[in-house]
């Protein structure tokens, strides 16, 4: 069975009768010749406020998460994992998510919206207009994280978590000063006692202020080649706040894969943190997936060879925090090396990252993505990689375009491979697109459901045993 439908009707009806894009986006190109006093009444007013009117009048549609914690229906799972690995059947609650403080709810089964949240709806003091499309959830007590950014003339993050059991929140660190500037976050990390959040090196001009005239937020964003990275490091535990601020040459990176920790290496009774990212050197990507830069007939594809195309494309990167404890520090500290202990090859990199969720928070070996080896003017192959031997096995046929693999884990399994990957796959020769099983250890494929229809692209999925 295959369902799908609009989630922002209200939007698109108003669009269409209007003629006008007046809500702040990611980057949709529009008519810079309006005056600045209209952008800045219009800029964030989709993104604030406790409203519960037009649950469609919003367009939040990047990653999908079943019964997230929230105020007034904490979540009927007792974890992540159960959720994942199908030992709940029972999927009570369905939101979408988004880069802006907005979640969308869809009924489960027939996708349609039913309630919008916005983070002051959380906790009042989340009234920024920013946050990660992708927060984390704790595999053992299925509590909430994630960010919220507050941008003006002084930016302000604050890292809260929403309580599974009672659907309360908390604000675990509250962090602004000279060093905190405000960058495009698309992700955070997590591991058992703490949450990282990296200030990547794509920082919106004059603290965010800029949106205001560019009402999206690629327009308003920069690279600087000099500036570093920042790595704040948050207690989730003690009531500690900030603990680590670390720093590393500068690079852009939408999705951290996992994090976990391991007893330091260099000071006692302290832990060093390890996470996985695909990162990029410059900001390339995204200028590269506009509709008119894919096409590739078009010139725009031809601007994304050679240099460019190369600057686009992803290496795995594994890095250290080293000597982590729980003694809280002020963002004005100096910031300690962020080590990176490896780097793939581009070819070998995976982007949309996924892996087994048992192993969520702990150390992990294996990584399966999306991988760009420069075939076409997309994504153009499944990957899976090995960090403990550096290596990857790829999944690469001409003119079949695959989405964001799902790792499911074999529920009588005992190695961290024993699974099955899901994708669903455009065939760029017959334009039509089937579900792909492939055996997560070989990567061979297992079986296939052929469709009679062209699935639409999206980002990222997840998957929920039936009851």
């Amino acid at each position: 069975m295959y369902n799908s439908r609009h989630t922002s009707d209200e939007m698109i009806e108003k669009v269409r009768k209007t003629g006008e894009f007046m809500f702040t986006s990611f980057a949709q190109k529009r008519d810079p010749c309006e005056s600045l006093f209209k952008k800045v009444m219009s800029s964030y007013q989709a993104m604030s406020g406790n409203s519960k009117k037009g649950i469609t009048g919003f367009n939040v549609g990047v990653t999908v998460q079943p019964n997230l914690p929230m105020p007034g229906q904490p979540s009927k799972s007792n974890t992540l994992n159960e959720v994942n690995n199908g030992a709940s059947s029972e999927m009570k609650h369905l939101w979408q998510a988004t880069d802006y403080a907005t979640l969308q709810e869809l009924h489960p089964t027939t996708l349609e919206p039913i309630d919008i949240s916005h983070h002051p709806d959380l906790h009042p003091d989340l009234k920024g207009p920013l946050t990660g499309a992708h927060s984390r959830t704790d595999p053992v007590t299925g509590d909430w994280y994630n960010y919220n950014m507050e941008v003006g003339r002084q930016t302000t993050y604050r890292v809260f978590c929403v309580s599974a059991k009672t659907g309360k929140t908390e604000i675990l660190a509250t962090l602004s000063g000279p060093d905190i500037k405000a960058a495009y976050l698309h992700s955070i990390m997590l591991t058992e006692n703490y949450v990282i959040l990296c200030l990547f090196d794509a920082y919106f001009a004059m603290n965010g202020a800029k949106m205001l005239w560019t009402r999206n937020e690629l327009d308003a964003m920069y690279f600087d080649p000099n500036k570093k990275n920042v790595w704040l490091v948050i207690d989730r535990r003690h009531g500690q706040g900030l603990v680590g601020m670390y720093e590393s040459d500068p690079f852009f990176c939408f999705h951290p894969v996992n994090a976990w920790e391991q007893p330091s290496q260099t000071e006692f009774n302290k832990v060093d943190i390890v996470t996985d990212l695909p990162t990029y050197e410059n900001l390339d990507i995204l200028n590269r997936f506009y509709y008119a830069n894919m096409k590739a007939t078009s010139q725009g594809a031809r601007n994304f060879t050679g240099e460019k195309g190369e600057s686009s494309r992803p290496v795995l990167a594994r890095y250290k925090l080293s000597g982590i404890g729980n003694t809280k520090i002020a963002t004005t500290s100096e910031p300690r090396k962020a080590e990176c202990l490896f780097v793939s090859s581009k070819d070998d990199a995976p982007e949309l990252p996924t892996f087994n969720l048992n192993y969520a928070t702990k150390p992990s070996r294996y990584i399966y993505g999306v991988c760009d080896r420069g075939n076409s003017s997309f994504l153009d192959g499944l990957v899976k990689y090995d960090t403990q031997t550096n290596t990857s096995i790829a999944r690469v046929i001409h003119a079949q375009s695959p989405g964001e693999p799902i790792f499911l884990p074999n529920p009588e399994g005992t190695e961290e491979d024993d699974g099955v990957c899901l994708s669903v796959v455009l065939d760029g020769i017959k334009g039509k697109s089937y579900l792909l099983v492939l055996d997560a250890r070989s990567f061979e494929e297992i079986a296939r459901a052929d469709m009679d229809l062209v699935v639409p692209f999206g980002f990222h999925g997840t998957h929920v045993a039936s009851p």
